[in-house]
């Protein structure tokens, strides 16, 4: 049985390409076969070129996330209509499941048009796929109850936690960079959603040192002028507010290969995801691959990790990061919330999720 995985490269994509490179190198481990079939995001063309190779298998791996071909996901119609036409064994893992209630920015008609497409999206992905593999149980309730998915045709894989990060002793990085005392991290992708500016209002409260550090350019966002736009915006507000002995901003050119990357988290006595919106997190995950605890918003993907594992701290109010994060940096609640931290790593290791999808393959 040919088994492949279809992603986005890392050249255009940075966090589900690094994932699924990473989940089929350990599959690999398993000693299952498996066949990397990628492409450039947003460039469906780079895709279709490799139709040759996805017809020659028996088992067609699909990681989805709605735009990740570009054109509003258009391109996976056809995708997914050639799988069936082709009566190819289908596995689909849909990072990103979209509810019908779900708010959207511009006008009516965008809306209702965006809507239009995620319903028929999902509906297609429902007809083709023997399986559809979701992380976290709040989506498969939306698949359920609104796109009518059979739930037995639903698992449920929580992503994958890197088991060997390059982590060093957190004093000694944060000697490298220059930092003492607590260091509050921002890692990755700066947009407005990520909500640093929630926090960096509040730094005052918080104390130093609030540690931001990204790409100056749009990693897994197409939209460069909003990334530029947000870095610029908080920047000027921190120098416009004096708040320089708080805040220290780290731009340069980083991403999930580079040593720096998890120096960076080495140095975090809390990662802060303060999410506005959004439904999953990659730099969750690299947080537990560090063994770092989180402080994030009420938002469903952090709530529901949240009901099982003391690694996270929900804020349900903006005003309440100051305290929850004072709270949380207390010797005795950081010293817990690492060990659930490594427990999670533990349970959800790369090596034991591998194996599960090597038994889901070979069952299909």
């Amino acid at each position: 049985m040919k088994i492949g995985m279809i992603f986005p490269n890392r050249e255009f994509e940075k966090a589900i390409a690094s994932y699924s490179y990473d989940l089929v190198e350990s599959i690999k481990k398993t000693a299952r076969p498996i066949e990397e079939i990628t492409y450039s995001a947003g460039k469906p063309f780079s895709l279709f070129k490799k139709i040759n190779r996805i017809l020659k298998l028996d088992v067609v791996h699909v990681q989805h996330e709605y735009n990740l071909l570009g054109g509003y996901g258009i391109p996976f119609f056809f995708l997914y209509f050639l799988l069936f036409l082709s009566k190819k064994k289908v596995v689909t893992t849909m990072h990103t499941v979209l509810s019908q209630n779900e708010k959207f920015k511009g006008s009516k008609l965008k809306t209702i048009l965006r809507k239009i497409l995620y319903l028929t999206q999902n509906k297609i992905i429902k007809i083709v796929s023997i399986k559809t593999i979701v992380h976290a149980n709040f989506f498969k309730e939306i698949l359920v109850k609104e796109y009518k998915f059979d739930p037995e045709d639903i698992e449920i894989f929580p992503q994958a936690i890197i088991e060997n990060a390059k982590i060093i002793p957190k004093e000694t990085a944060k000697k490298k960079f220059g930092l003492k005392g607590p260091v509050y991290l921002f890692m990755g992708g700066m947009v407005p959603d990520h909500g640093h500016d929630i926090i960096i209002k509040q730094a005052k409260k918080i104390g130093p040192t609030i540690l931001v550090v990204a790409s100056p350019n749009a990693v897994n966002d197409r939209n460069k002028k909003r990334t530029q736009t947000f870095l610029d915006e908080n920047i000027n507000y921190v120098k416009k507010n004096n708040l320089g002995k708080f805040v220290r901003f780290d731009i340069f050119d980083i991403n999930d290969k580079k040593p720096e990357w998890w120096e960076y988290f080495s140095t975090a006595d809390l990662v802060l995801l303060p999410y506005r919106g959004g439904i999953g997190s990659g730099v969750f995950a690299h947080a537990m691959a560090a063994e770092k605890p989180v402080v994030a918003s009420d938002i469903s993907f952090f709530r529901e990790i949240s009901k099982k594992f003391g690694c996270v701290k929900i804020v349900n109010k903006e005003g309440d990061y100051p305290k929850k994060i004072k709270e949380s940096i207390k010797e005795k609640n950081l010293k817990k919330m690492v060990e659930e931290s490594k427990r999670y790593k533990h349970i959800f290791g790369l090596g034991s999720l591998a194996k599960k999808y090597k038994t889901l393959y070979e069952k299909l």
